[in-house]
């Protein structure tokens, strides 16, 4: 597969005040909610920290006793939508996973809980939209082509000003300046 034909995730994520007037607009543009599902994301990298370092991440999902793994490329970031490298693939057992990972010489770095709402549009062409609700607070996320991301945002009513570059690890860690009594997981007590 060429570099060109890998496939991409293109996405914005935005801080979500008013949850319940931001689905109310996504209903009246005729989205479909899903249900909602907790999902426990685990890092992985070498003990030197390279995957970190080359900006790549190696997760492992789990959702509802599905297992997910999925690998993230360097991201780049224009206007705030952030596009980059994302290849998943699911599989049968996240916990022989991790072991095979820990064989391997990668270790869990950091663990990050939500739980997770999708909305879906029946247009193909329609960006998804999902609603996290992690220990940090509540997060939107818009996730399509750039251009259709930008549109949909627009019609919510989400300024490209309010577009938040940075993933829920470093949130996390960010937050973990400001109050360095927060443990180092973002998971749910």
């Amino acid at each position: 597969m060429s570099a060109a034909a890998l496939p991409k995730e293109t996405e914005v994520k935005f801080e979500l005040g008013d949850r319940e007037a931001f689905e109310g607009r996504l209903l009246a543009r005729g989205a479909t909610r899903g249900p909602r599902e907790f999902e426990s994301n685990t890092l992985f990298d070498s003990p030197a920290g390279s995957l970190l370092a080359a900006g790549t991440v190696l997760r492992v999902r789990e959702t509802e006793g599905r297992g997910l793994l999925t690998l993230k490329g360097p991201k780049e970031i224009r206007d705030g939508v952030k596009t980059r490298l994302e290849i998943e693939t699911g599989v049968d057992s996240a916990s022989s996973l991790r072991a095979i990972f820990e064989k391997l010489g990668f270790f869990p770095g950091f663990r990050y809980d939500k739980y997770r709402t999708v909305w879906t549009f029946s247009d193909p062409g329609r960006p998804i939209v999902v609603v996290d609700e992690t220990p940090l607070g509540l997060y939107a996320e818009i996730e399509g082509e750039e251009p259709a991301i930008r549109e949909l945002a627009r019609d919510l009513g989400i300024a490209e000003t309010d577009f938040i570059a940075e993933s829920y690890p470093a949130l996390w860690n960010l937050a973990r300046l400001v109050d360095p009594s927060r443990p180092r997981d973002m998971v749910f007590s």
